[in-house]
């Protein structure tokens, strides 16, 4: 069955939409904001206010638009500042300034177009910055005429070809000497809409087939482009085949409940949704629930739970007694929707790791304990490129010692054989291997089970083994 097209606003409100959600974003408030998906859905409907009724819907042409220029805003920054003649601090970021990036981005995105977006985007600027319309237009026309000129210019800076600011980068570069390049490649890259099939209710066969009877075509990671779910030759050849499998080996990845489809995918839209028939879940994150090492009737702990994305996929694993615990309650909200949507159940507490208060259990009750750990998130901002732009270097510090401190309170929570997956999803060396070791050099019953290719699981931008990156290190308690 085709799916329906869906007719677009005028562009000059496309703009208008993705450029507040860009300021909100990034402004010094949004610190402690939501990120840029909630701030699209805002903008949009408050320019829909503006429209009226109307049926017309941008929004995939607005994350498009809002990520990409996310990916490329080191560019976006210096192309301004050389045009300009100023430079722009983080803090005084305008509305308009984020209009100018994000019309200069859709310029390098559809240079076809780059006529209609200029007329557009002033179109734009006369409604919500009037006073900046004279040089956006101004701007947009020298970009428009000398735009490769100005782009080899733009590039003479670091911050303009790898799109990080620069403690980033220089953080990366030390951590990663061989390999960083690879990191900031893959985060340049849109991710494809990874999904978890809950394996208690179909397979990801049998899903990719129900998905294809409506149009969409769902595939099998790690067998490459052309290879469909269970397939190990065949229409990708048994040389393809075997690299892939043999890639998959060294990996050690489990890929088996699976599946990916185009980054533009809104999962909500799939067949089998509402049924529970699968969770959207990032390849790299799909694996913390495996790297537990489960048996049934375990007593298991998720300590930092919410959204669930861990959660539900432990209890899709294996039928265990499971607790989820999060600082939030609303977001503990949003995990009892989920475990609902899968028809799965966990018993949930809001705990605060780091307050004064005692914890909702006894020493040594779990056999299996879960610390999806607060970072910066920085092995995630090809799926969240806002994030990026939102961090500053001193919060890893902070981070770490907050890190430290719930492994250290959760420790005597684990019986004696017991382990604890340790969880991040950065790739900065101050958010994982650091605060552990500097945890075990603490703890004499502590002793660190080696993960080979996890610890860190650095982001992949392999069509078929796309995933972002993570730190996993598998602590086990020894008798003393």
């Amino acid at each position: 069955m085709a799916r329906q097209v869906t007719k677009r606003w005028a562009l000059s409100w496309e703009l208008q939409a993705a450029s507040l959600a860009l300021h909100a974003s990034l402004s010094p408030q949004a610190q402690a904001s939501a990120g840029l998906p909630e701030q699209l859905h805002r903008a949009r409907a408050q320019v829909m206010q503006g429209l009226g009724p109307q049926d017309a819907d941008s929004s995939r042409v607005l994350r498009e638009m809002a990520a990409g220029a996310l990916r490329r805003w080191g560019l976006l920054h210096r192309l301004q500042a050389l045009m300009s003649q100023r430079e722009t601090a983080p803090e005084a970021l305008s509305l308009g300034d984020c209009l100018l990036r994000v019309s200069l981005s859709w310029m390098i995105e559809q240079p076809q177009k780059t006529a209609v977006v200029v007329d557009q985007a002033v179109e734009c600027a006369k409604r919500i910055t009037p006073k900046t319309s004279p040089y956006t237009n101004a701007l947009l026309r020298r970009f428009a005429r000398e735009r490769e000129a100005l782009i080899e210019q733009a590039q003479a800076f670091d911050e303009a070809i790898w799109n990080v600011p620069a403690w980033w980068l220089e953080s990366l570069r030390l951590a990663y000497p061989a390999r960083w390049a690879e990191v900031l490649k893959a985060a340049a890259m849109p991710s494809t809409l990874s999904l978890r099939v809950n394996r208690r209710k179909t397979t990801a066969r049998a899903l990719a087939a129900r998905f294809a009877d409506q149009g969409y075509k769902a595939q099998a990671f790690g067998l490459g482009s052309g290879a469909q779910v269970g397939d190990v030759s065949g229409s990708i050849g048994e040389d393809k085949a075997l690299k892939a499998l043999k890639a998959l080996k060294a990996q050690a990845m489990h890929v088996s409940d699976a599946l990916y489809l185009p980054p533009s995918t809104d999962p909500k839209g799939l067949p089998g949704f509402t049924e529970g028939l699968f969770s959207v879940q990032d390849l790299g994150a799909q694996q913390a629930a495996w790297l537990l090492d489960l048996e049934p009737g375990m007593r298991v702990l998720d300590a930092c739970a919410a959204p669930g994305g861990k959660t539900g996929h432990i209890l899709e694993l294996v039928d265990c007694d499971l607790q989820a615990w999060d600082l939030s309650a609303k977001r503990l909200e949003r995990l009892a929707e989920n475990l609902k949507r899968l028809d799965l159940h966990a018993q949930l507490a809001c705990v605060d790791l780091l307050g004064s208060g005692s914890l909702p259990a006894a020493a040594g009750s779990f056999d299996r304990m879960l610390l999806d750990a607060p970072c910066s998130a920085s092995g995630i901002i090809g799926r969240h490129p806002e994030i990026r732009w939102r961090r500053v270097a001193a919060e890893l510090a902070d981070h770490q010692a907050q890190q430290i401190a719930m492994l250290r309170r959760l420790w005597p929570l684990l019986k004696t054989s017991g382990c604890l997956l340790f969880v991040t999803c950065s790739v900065f060396p101050e958010e994982g291997v650091q605060p552990v070791e500097a945890f075990l050099a603490q703890q004499p019953d502590a002793e660190l089970e080696p993960l080979d290719g996890y610890s860190p699981l650095l982001p992949s931008s392999h069509t078929s083994l796309k995933h972002d990156g993570f730190y996993y290190a598998r602590i086990r308690k020894r008798g003393l």
